[in-house]
């Protein structure tokens, strides 16, 4: 039997779709990654759709983990760096995710619709035209609106799933129980010792903290915001100063700002499975209430699961 291949062709669309599908997987995730990361990436995966369609008589189990295992971890490793195994199975299976539900729209728009009839005839009109350029034609044009609707899918359910978690926070002798929630959009690190950083709002202080503390941790917050231009010296006794850390920031709508930053004990995060202990962990202060419903009070990082 004569089978024809066209690696280059192989090549250039598997490329254009790795790369479409690792972009949502990083804006799904909140992950960080460069533009020639992905497109690396992105080029890799490609070159393992090559080799296998060089051997298509190749074992259907060795495809198997080339493709659907292999070729996914390395474009994740590539696309977002180190990582611990859990997470990186868990970027693994919300490709595949993202995977399914971008070829499902693709198969169901280019099948069940006019959009197919037309494609081929454009891509039949086409001078130099084949069967492998009319589909990637029907790829490149399918692959657009499709990426923004699964984009805009996902952003949408990770808004209604919200992981919260039943929190103890632990200050010397002091101890509360508090809910809080895990947020893969907070970034926050300890400059210094680049250490994650929660955030908690300033209401828990009050049960946590000595009211003496509680009363300097006050003085200090308007000493950084300059509210007071008597206060000359920072308010923290030499006893309590080295519990205190500060916290850059930068929110959503470009605000930058300074942050005070406490290192509680310890602190207990009840996953319903497990309970993961966390000691000499820095939580920065917020003024506000962090949640409009009272759901949590505090804002995990994701490093402390």
């Amino acid at each position: 039997m004569y089978l024809e291949v066209y690696p280059d062709i192989i090549f250039i669309l598997n490329l254009f779709i790795d790369f479409i599908l690792l972009f949502l997987l990083k804006k799904v995730n909140r992950k960080k990654s460069k533009f020639i990361r992905l497109i690396v990436a992105a080029a890799t995966g490609s070159i393992f759709a090559v080799l296998v369609s060089i051997y298509p008589f190749m074992n259907i189990i060795v495809r198997f983990l080339i493709i659907n295992i292999l070729a996914a971890i390395i474009m994740v490793r590539i696309a977002f760096g180190r990582m611990k195994l859990p997470e990186l199975i868990k970027q693994v299976v919300v490709l595949y995710v993202i995977t399914f539900f971008a070829g499902g729209m693709l198969n169901s728009l280019y099948y069940y619709t006019n959009v197919r009839e037309k494609l081929i005839r454009i891509g039949s009109a086409l001078i130099l035209s084949n069967l492998s350029l009319r589909y990637v034609v029907v790829m490149i044009l399918c692959l657009i609106p499709i990426t923004y609707a699964c984009l805009w899918f996902m952003r949408w359910y990770q808004s209604e799933k919200r992981e919260t978690y039943e929190v103890e926070l632990f200050f010397e002798e002091h101890r509360i129980y508090t809910k809080g929630l895990m947020d893969s959009g907070n970034c926050l690190y300890d400059p210094v010792f680049r250490k994650p950083v929660m955030v908690m709002e300033d209401t828990l202080i009050k049960d946590l903290l000595p009211q003496k503390f509680c009363d300097e941790i006050e003085e200090a917050k308007h000493y950084l915001q300059g509210n007071d231009p008597n206060q000359a010296a920072f308010p923290i006794g030499s006893d309590n100063v080295l519990r205190l850390r500060f916290i850059p920031y930068q929110s959503i709508g470009m605000k930058k700002g300074m942050m005070l930053g406490l290192i509680l004990d310890k602190v207990l995060i009840h996953t319903g499975k497990e309970t993961i202990c966390n000691e000499k962990v820095t939580a920065a202060i917020c003024d506000n209430h962090l949640s409009t419903k009272d759901d949590y009070h505090v804002i995990l990082h994701k490093e402390l699961i």
